[in-house]
């Protein structure tokens, strides 16, 4: 999983700059960090886990400060990137605990040290997603952006998620890396929601939990949005200014 992680943060003009491994409590754990070539002071910090070492960790905070000190005290670390860096927890399935979604509401409400996500995938999703990439002959950014905007696939999803496991697969990876663009055609121009984290230059820390809203305006046929309000009701769900205000 951490390779698709790693091509999609690639097309997302990320570089991986840091691939070393941590200890705690007696566990080795992965950790690669990736830099934006553009902005320096955004970062995302991968570590893998298993589910099962998850959840047995005797303190969750303790753990996220033994990385926290680990990032300050490497050679890329600047202090612009204190407020601009994202912890994302990268927890394959062995268990199927029922405490790991507390665990990820615990760790991704935690305000201190880091912007934290908890992506969770079993192995057959992540292998279901590189069959179809290599049928579609797409990257993972490339699938990213048909996969999540196709009806058909949104309703399959909609009446049974367990039989469109890529779809879940896809849209966790479009929350729990949230600068992963959505590209939307407008009057022979491509909008993209990057551009406007590139402007900010920083993620909105809104981005959780509204993946739902906007798949709901992109598949709301009742509403009939023209092209350029589906843009800006859209943006206005990512936490964005709509484009006539951005335009003033």
């Amino acid at each position: 999983m951490i390779n698709i992680i790693k091509s999609v943060l690639f097309d997302c003009g990320y570089e991986d700059v840091v691939q070393t491994e941590i200890e705690f409590e007696k566990l080795e754990y992965k950790i690669d960090i990736f830099k934006n070539e553009y902005i320096g002071s955004q970062v995302f910090i991968v570590l893998q886990t298993l589910e099962s070492q998850l959840v047995s960790l005797s303190s969750i905070k303790d753990f996220i400060i033994e990385i926290a000190n680990f990032f300050r005290e490497s050679d890329i670390y600047l202090p612009d990137m204190d407020k601009n860096t994202s912890l994302v927890y990268c927890v394959k399935n062995d268990i199927n605990s029922e405490k790991l979604d507390v665990l990820k509401v615990k760790i991704e409400d935690d305000p201190f040290y880091f912007k934290k996500y908890v992506f969770s995938y079993s192995e057959a999703e992540a292998d279901e997603l590189k069959k179809l990439c290599k049928q579609r002959r797409q990257t993972p950014h490339e699938l990213i952006q048909t996969y999540i905007l196709d009806a058909n696939n949104f309703s399959r999803f909609k009446k049974n998620a367990s039989n469109e496991k890529v779809y879940r697969l896809v849209s966790e990876l479009l929350i729990k890396i949230p600068v992963i663009p959505i590209k939307f055609k407008t009057q022979g121009q491509i909008k993209s929601v990057p551009d406007f984290l590139q402007e900010i230059q920083k993620c909105n820390d809104n981005e959780v939990g509204k993946l739902d809203r906007i798949i709901q305006t992109l598949f709301d046929s009742e509403r009939n949005l023209e092209q350029p309000e589906l843009i800006d009701e859209i943006l206005e769900d990512w936490g964005f200014a709509c484009m006539e205000d951005e335009n003033e």
